[in-house]
């Protein structure tokens, strides 16, 4: 049966290094910082050049309209009462030919002509509005030459009073698109400030979540991974993202095969150690038990008491050195399971009588209680192994004249036995810690200390079965185990 002992995956001891290739492709946060910078600052420097033409483009419609276009009606308008006036000159010299008005008509209408010389110098940017300029003028140097109240004088006259209507339309027409590119350009710039401000500030809260996703994610499996080599767990850490990550996931993966590797070798170590130490107390502990049995003579009472004292320190060391060995067949795995199907009564019925005179020393009373036909399946020694670390536990820490319970019931399609005592209790926050391999609560030193393997043993060996273990402080004082354990084997099968 495999044994589930070290979480997360296994790793190779051979520290993991990229290929050739892969340092140049493993860009530093640095560097994706810059880019990360540059393309920002591209896109609000597009942004901001385009709002800049189009403010542009509605300073020089609004300078068209002032410098140009105003300016210029207001000399049309002239320009047309100086024609009224040279029509009412001309109609004078019709009825007086001898008075000179015909003169002063011919003054004005050159003023004219020279106004629009002017205003075509003013206009040589906008062709449409020069072109009807030019065919003003030239109708009004043919309406000046034609004498007298001729058919031919009302033509060119008529043609005149056409030719202003043209440049007064071609003006409205300029003044027109001016005031049309003013009003796009407008819009078009406060668009782009609005779009220039939703960008920023859409920027301002996808760059610090981004930047925040990139580093904390790796940080977070950096620290868990951190936190399971700690725990004596092997673990993977994904060596992706910029490469001082990179680095830091190849540190760490260096590091825990270095922790491994020494991990190894310590276990090597105890278990040589363990196996040299288990002959020669197997022997003290047989030569102790035949001189208190007195079958080779008797004993006074000072000499059993001494004894007594020897072959229980004899008794705890090789329990001790047992369960190093122990720990070490399961970080091995090659420690044996054979799972059958178990009654509860009578498992909780050996464990109360193997358990009793435990537990009479202190006049403790040790309750097993188990519901009528429960099955667990389980291995008969690594089940009566597993009880009997929690009920030595709560012998240990419960006052003389406690009560020690055990209990089982079924339980989500398996049994879960639980061991209760009315002794102090852990602090919650160490009630995680008890199943590290050598970790002791601290308590006062008139209480016996252990290895502190037998928990971390008990969690190993429920694993292994396919269950779990909890602890919980009872909330009338003292401390509670919980075990879990299935019902029925592996293949779902009674």
């Amino acid at each position: 049966m495999t044994i589930n002992f070290m979480e997360g995956q296994n790793i190779n001891r051979e520290t993991p290094f990229p290929a050739p290739g892969e340092q140049h492709k493993a860009v530093s946060i640095p560097r994706r910082v810059l880019v990360a910078a540059l393309t920002i600052l591209l896109l609000v420097g597009g942004v901001v050049y385009i709002a800049v033409r189009a403010i542009h483009t509605l300073g020089n419609s609004s300078d068209t309209l002032i410098q140009v276009g105003l300016p210029l009606q207001k000399r049309l308008l002239q320009l047309q009462n100086t024609q009224h006036q040279a029509e009412f000159f001309r109609q004078l010299a019709l009825v007086l030919p001898q008075a000179g008005y015909e003169k002063t008509f011919v003054q004005l209408v050159h003023r004219e002509e020279s106004a629009l010389q002017a205003l075509q110098l003013a206009t040589r940017d906008h062709p449409s509005l020069t072109i009807a300029l030019q065919q003003l003028q030239g109708s009004l140097a043919a309406y000046a030459q034609i004498p007298g109240n001729s058919a031919a004088q009302q033509t060119s006259r008529i043609t005149v009073e056409e030719k202003f209507q043209a440049v007064h339309q071609a003006m409205a027409k300029l003044l027109a698109r001016q005031g049309e590119a003013a009003a796009a350009a407008r819009t078009r710039a406060v668009q782009l400030l609005y779009a220039l401000v939703f960008i920023t500030a859409v920027l301002s809260m996808l760059i610090p979540l981004r930047a925040a996703t990139a580093l904390t994610r790796p940080l977070k499996d950096f620290r868990r991974a951190v936190e399971d080599i700690g725990a004596g767990k092997l673990t993977s850490v994904a060596s992706e993202g910029p490469r001082e990550l990179r680095d830091l996931a190849r540190s760490i993966e260096s590091m825990q095969a270095r922790l491994q590797e020494e991990e190894r070798l310590r276990h090597e170590f105890l278990s040589q150690v363990s196996h040299e130490l288990k002959t020669p107390l197997a022997s003290a502990r047989s030569g102790s038990e035949l001189l208190l049995s007195e079958r080779i003579g008797p004993l006074l009472p000072r000499q059993r008491e001494v004894l007594e004292i020897v072959a229980r320190q004899v008794k705890e060391l090789y329990a001790a050195i047992q369960e190093m060995l122990d720990m070490h067949a399961l970080q091995a795995r090659a420690l044996d399971f054979a799972p059958q199907d178990l009654s509860v009564n009578e498992v909780l019925t050996d464990l109360q009588k193997r358990m009793q005179p435990l537990t009479d020393k202190k006049r403790q009373n040790l309750d097993c209680i188990g519901a009528e036909g429960l099955v667990v399946h389980a291995d008969p020694q690594r089940l009566r192994q597993i009880l009997t670390n929690l009920v030595s536990n709560a012998h240990k820490y419960s006052p003389a004249d406690g009560r020690i319970k055990v209990r089982a019931q079924a339980q989500q399609q398996g049994v879960l036995f639980s061991v209760s005592d009315n002794g102090p209790g852990i602090p919650d926050a160490l009630l995680e810690r008890v199943f590290e391999r050598f970790y002791q609560v601290p308590v006062s030193n008139s209480l016996p200390r252990g290895t502190g393997l037998g928990l971390a043993i008990t969690r190993e060996l429920v694993a292994a079965q396919g269950g779990w273990i909890r602890m919980q402080n009872r909330p009338t004082g003292g401390l509670c185990a919980g075990i879990w354990l299935p019902a029925a084997r592996p293949d779902g099968t009674a």
